[in-house]
């Protein structure tokens, strides 16, 4: 576009993007999640973790649904990360990550400050002052290994 100011140009690709939208939404939500490794999970642990996943440890407030995620957009507070990473964002909050084959990405959050699915569990026990002992934050690990 030449001789195009910076402001037309977002203009001009905000509308070749927004109409697709929906499409493409529809479409990322429509692909199956890979199953998870073979033995990379403990059957019996993630089923007392999917019990405390959806109880006492609260996930399924923000993580729920078909993908786990809410599809709604939270605060950086409720996250308890550097809020800066939420402030580079268009609206400054963050979406509740879907959990889906959540094995295969690590490192987690935002700004990857999570090595693994246990610094997860460990960071948001402390964060929403949950009281979980490691026999809890081990099965809960081993049902998001399981999703």
């Amino acid at each position: 576009m030449p001789g195009a100011t910076r402001s037309s140009t977002v203009e001009w690709h905000r509308a070749q993007v927004t109409p697709r939208l929906a499409a493409l939404a529809a479409y990322q939500h429509s692909l199956s999640t890979p199953p998870p490794p073979a033995f990379s999970f403990d059957p019996a642990d993630a089923e007392a973790g999917r019990a405390l996943f959806a109880g006492a440890a609260r996930c399924s407030e923000c993580h729920s649904g078909p993908t786990f995620s809410d599809g709604r957009l939270h605060p950086a507070a409720a996250v308890g990360t550097d809020p800066r990473h939420a402030q580079r964002s268009a609206t400054g909050l963050y979406r509740a990550t879907p959990l889906r084959g959540l094995w295969q990405h690590p490192p987690y959050f935002h700004d990857g400050s999570a090595a693994t699915l246990e610094d997860v569990v460990r960071h948001y026990d402390g964060h929403l002052h949950l009281g979980l002992n490691d026999a809890q934050v081990r099965v809960l690990v081993e049902y998001l290994k399981s999703l």
